[in-house]
């Protein structure tokens, strides 16, 4: 059978090592790169000119719009980054959230961030594998999953377990990266095998079978929406930073002596990114689900 490009291959702990070595070295080159968010952009189409650090917190706004994440949630941020979506939902909506992640030092410098913004008081960091989270049912009332679903080598169970710890009536909410479709050329497969290795990610899926699998996992009133459009701006961006920062052969050794080789093959990933979405290989979506009540 042909490669698909739309499937784990390999094994979880090889993967979860991969992770947290990804995260773990690369925190501050993701930070002086991206910013406080490490995330895709949203941009009006007619209005390019945001920055790109403005357009991330617009992706975190548009996102709380999306799904009507209410004021005052009990909310659990899966896949919590640095922390920054937390601290906007405590900070601007007054919500109690937890955060989890496979990586320490995103815990550590999430703590910080929040300390920094004044909500410790509302917003925990917690090492823990949000395939088995240890929370009993009937937790949350939002499950938070912004760029983090596209990690998770069973997407089938991992949508369970975000319904097993939503409340009823309680919302999930999630952006991720996708596929164009499931009809992809093997060009188009093997540049998404190499932005898998290179950015420790399981695999991609097309939006609509995110819908199938939510509705399997008891989901009701799920809403699909495709923003690559909105978002592609990202990497035309990152790109121009990266670009530069690959060809300096001072930066290039001080980061292969500091991070290893597998790091410097990240930041070479970058143009392949864009190269995704300016083929079409590469789409952005989000999408929103209800437990029943």
């Amino acid at each position: 059978m042909s490669d698909t490009g739309l499937t784990f291959e390999g094994r979880v702990e090889d993967l979860h090592r991969a992770v947290r070595d990804h995260y773990d070295k690369l925190i501050d080159l993701y930070e002086q790169m991206w910013g406080e968010h490490i995330h895709h952009g949203y941009w009006d189409l007619d209005d390019l000119g945001v920055s790109r650090h403005e357009a991330q917190r617009r992706t975190v706004n548009e996102l709380i719009a999306f799904a009507g994440v209410p004021r005052g949630a009990r909310v659990l941020d899966s896949g919590c980054g640095v922390g920054a979506s937390s601290i906007i939902l405590a900070r601007d909506l007054g919500c109690d959230v937890d955060g989890i992640t496979l990586s320490r030092e995103q815990v550590r410098r999430a703590t910080e961030k929040a300390a920094e913004a004044g909500v410790s008081g509302q917003t925990r960091f917690l090492l823990m594998d949000a395939m088995r989270s240890t929370y009993p049912d009937d937790t949350f009332d939002v499950v938070w999953s912004l760029e983090s679903c596209e990690l998770m080598p069973d997407k089938r169970a991992y949508l369970a377990e975000c319904a097993r710890v939503l409340k009823p009536g309680g919302k999930l909410v999630v952006a991720t990266w996708c596929s164009r479709d499931d009809r992809l050329d093997p060009s188009e497969v093997r540049l998404l095998r190499r932005l898998y290795r290179d950015f420790a990610v399981s695999h991609v899926l097309p939006l609509d079978r995110y819908r199938k699998l939510c509705e399997e996992a008891l989901l009701v009133d799920v809403a699909t929406a495709d923003w690559t459009e909105h978002v592609r701006t990202t990497w035309k961006l990152s790109a121009d930073i990266a670009r530069p920062l690959a060809r300096d052969p001072f930066f290039v050794w001080k980061l292969i002596r500091a991070k290893g080789l597998d790091v410097f093959r990240f930041v070479n990933s970058v143009p392949l990114m864009k190269k995704a979405y300016d083929r079409d290989v590469m789409h952005y979506g989000v999408f929103c689900a209800t437990k029943p009540a």
